[in-house]
């Protein structure tokens, strides 16, 4: 055998199936020696040279199994590997003959990959002449001397990896020692390739097919084409959308159903006989390679797959914060609602332990700070009440609030009763958009909302994050907390609830000021909070910032707050006093300016249904306030009328529930009288029709005057009366006594 540099030995076929066998490169060898270096040619995972005694049986992996095969059974052929298909394509891309038409965008990202793929290539060859500088350091390599150790020493010193190293020395070794055994295999080889126009000519310019072999049919997959590549966009616009599961076989197998299988026959029966067709059956591979062409780039998949508002909220990039908008504290607020983590117990648990729903927490955060300025917790769900009073909290003094839950306040704990500048909120059911227009044009100092689009959490980063946080600091370690990946074995945490929603205001209370003392908030500290000293808590931010950038911010009475923040509805002022329109709740007050005003509404304009805009507490029935007037301070409070005592001190949903349930029984009630009055006419109408027959024929008055002797005729019939009641009360005096 006649052995020289870079000549190929050749294993024999290692089985029937094996179209591709083994291949051995001769990396160096001296003539006459009886040693030779040989390196397995594998380009998925390439082999380190080995040194082997000629005429010595060759150990190799090949089609997943070790095999040992004499010397003799090779063949020896001259290299070929140099006219590789991406060998070709990188000595085309480097005389620029490929060069698209059309878009400068095509052009670019041309240029681009060519530039990409030179680099590589220039690194791996940087690679190979550093390692190449010391003749013994290739003997080595080849026997298997070189410490791990020392190969990752030189790699940290090119600025590159181990695994790099080691496959680029073997492809180097495997592939012919030169320029071109370092082009890639993979990658973008082959992308700047035209696809077949249809199934005919694919089987014209690929008769053997592409890829390798099947291992279990030993089938080579057919060659795709652009019908598949138009066919998978049509899956793409039509199909993909609405599917719910998009793992790429789940597609395939999807896109085959529908587009590569054929009805064979139906029988007598109805039954349906399919099957695939192999001319329009893509694999896993080709399927997902066609799919992401047609998505243009990966981000079009995943907004497909995940719809525009979660792709939004999760994968689009970020291009600014929030902060650029902001000057300081109290300049900007956000809230949101979320459902807390932990099951809670009634207050008026008597006889045994009743849990209760999951309450809810509103939050109000300063985005300058971080610094939580208030919340509110709600057991009645998300509704505007619970806006109203997580607010109010957020905009006055924390003192009275705190001592309610049983905090032993001190003055600066938790500082915070501004107004806000700009209100950040989401485009949920309880913003009533008519409300927060009217915040805006009170007088209490908002100046604009934001309402950030529905279910993009990351729209209000700051208070989103800060319920993941409360979660972890204190909600989770809670007894009847929910927590993820729990045991199903475990009894249900409801089970361990024992905290009611008093307690958890307390604990609450609690763990915002600790929040606002001690969390670090390193983000948000600026050059100038550095500079003065400022340390990154969001209390030592609010309490800087608030001075020296906002003026010591804006403040609002409490009661013109409220005024101003409560729900409004429109009443209608009658006769009886003031109701809600379309209730049938009635209101009174004692205030005379306003009982005036009635009765000349009343009276002298004699009409009622005068209608005003009230306040009122959503989930409360027994008042209303009314303020007298738009520039007026004086704010009326009406109570539940006496004529309404049924529904009076009740939860307002519990009234409306006892109304209804009185106006369904009213109506109910007048449907059966009104089938009653029928059947009690309709007997009227039979005894008077009965009667009629029998005086028919008897004299009678026929002139318009009255009938005559009607005193004579009265004296029988009542005659019979007396005789009637004296038989009923002999009947009652002669009966047994009931007296014992």
């Amino acid at each position: 055998m006649d052995l020289a540099l870079n000549k190929v030995l050749v294993a024999p076929s290692t089985s029937a199936s094996d179209q591709e066998p083994a291949r051995f490169t001769v990396v160096e060898y001296e003539y006459g020696s009886d040693m030779v270096v040989l390196c397995q040619q594998i380009n998925k995972s390439p082999r380190k040279p080995i040194v082997h005694r000629i005429g010595s049986p060759i150990k190799f992996s090949h089609e997943g199994y070790r095999h040992v095969i004499d010397w003799d059974t090779f063949s020896l052929e001259n290299q070929s590997f140099l006219g590789g298909v991406h060998t070709q394509y990188y000595r085309n891309m480097r005389l620029s003959q490929n060069i698209p038409r059309g878009d400068g965008g095509k052009i670019k990202a041309y240029f681009d990959r060519c530039q990409k793929l030179e680099d590589k290539v220039k690194l791996k060859l940087c690679v190979v002449e550093a390692f190449e500088q010391f003749p013994q350091r290739r003997k080595a390599f080849f026997n298997g001397d070189i410490p791990t150790k020392s190969l990752r020493g030189f790699a940290k010193s090119l600025g590159v990896s181990y695994d790099f190293v080691w496959d680029t020395l073997c492809r180097y070794y495997a592939f012919g020692q030169c320029e071109d055994a370092l082009v890639p295999a993979y990658g973008n080889c082959g992308k700047n390739t035209q696809l077949p126009a249809d199934a005919d000519e694919a089987r014209r310019q690929f008769p053997n097919g592409r890829g390798r072999t099947s291992k279990s049919t030993h089938a080579i997959k057919r060659t795709a084409h652009r019908v598949d590549a138009k066919t998978v966009k049509r899956f793409k616009q039509n199909d993909l959308p609405t599917l719910q599961y998009h793992s790429m076989k789940s597609l395939c197998r999807q896109y085959n159903a529908k587009y590569a299988t054929e009805l064979l026959f139906e029988d007598d029966l109805g039954n349906k006989y399919w099957d695939y067709v192999p001319e329009k059956y893509l694999t896993p591979q080709q399927f997902k390679t066609r799919l992401l062409s047609a998505c243009q780039n990966r981000a079009e998949f995943e907004r497909i797959k995940r719809g525009a508002k979660e792709f939004r909220n999760k994968l689009r990039i970020k291009k600014s914060t929030v902060m650029k908008h902001v000057v300081g504290p109290s300049h900007m607020y956000e809230i949101d609602a979320t459902v807390l983590d932990v099951h809670l117990i009634s207050k008026f648990c008597t006889d045994e332990k009743n849990v209760i729903e999951r309450p809810i927490l509103y939050t109000v955060v300063d985005v300058a700070t971080t610094m939580i300025v208030g919340f509110h917790l709600s057991l009645n769900g998300a509704n505007a009440e619970s806006v109203t009073l997580a607010l109010f909290n957020a905009m006055t003094d924390k003192e009275g609030f705190c001592k309610q839950w049983g905090f032993d306040y001190r003055s600066g704990d938790w500082p915070c009763h501004h107004v806000c500048h700009t209100l950040v909120i989401d485009r949920g059911t309880e913003y009533l958009d008519k409300e927060m227009a009217a915040l805006i044009k009170s007088k209490v100092g908002l100046t604009s909302i934001q309402i950030t689009e529905a279910y993009i959490g990351r729209a209000k980063g700051t208070v989103e994050g800060l319920f993941s946080k409360l979660n972890r600091m204190c909600i989770h370690a809670l007894p009847g907390a929910l927590i993820k990946g729990r045991p199903k074995a475990k009894a249900d945490t409801s089970n361990h609830a024992c905290y009611t929603i008093d307690d958890l205001y307390h604990i609450l209370v609690h763990e915002v000021i600790a929040y606002n003392k001690d969390t670090v908030v390193k983000k948000k500290l600026t050059q100038e909070h550095f500079l003065n000293g400022v340390n990154p808590t969001p209390l030592a931010l609010w309490n800087w910032g608030l001075e020296e950038l906002m003026g010591g911010g804006k403040t609002v009475d409490p009661k013109s707050l409220m005024a101003e923040l409560l729900p409004k509805r429109i009443g209608v002022i009658t006769d009886s006093g003031l109701k809600l329109k379309k209730e049938k709740i009635n209101y009174q007050t004692n205030n005379k300016k306003f009982e005036d005003f009635r009765q000349e509404v009343v009276l002298e304009r004699h009409r009622s249904g005068y209608e005003v805009e009230v306040m009122m507490l959503p989930s409360w029935n027994q008042h209303l306030w009314l303020k007298m007037g738009k520039k007026s301070s004086d704010v009326i409070t009406f109570e539940v009328a006496d004529t309404n005592e049924l529904v009076k001190n009740l939860h307002f949903s519990q009234a409306l529930e006892i109304l209804d349930e009185l106006s369904v029984f009213e109506s109910n009630a007048r449907h059966i009288n009104a089938i009653e009055e029928s059947i009690r006419v309709k007997r009227q109408i039979d005894i008077a029709s009965s009667n009629i027959n029998r005086l028919r024929g008897l004299l009678r008055s026929e002139g318009k005057s009255p009938a005559e002797g009607r005193a004579e005729n009265t004296i029988a019939d009542r005659y019979a009366q007396a005789q009637h009641n004296a038989s009923n009360i002999q009947s009652a005096m002669s009966g047994p006594s009931t007296n014992h």
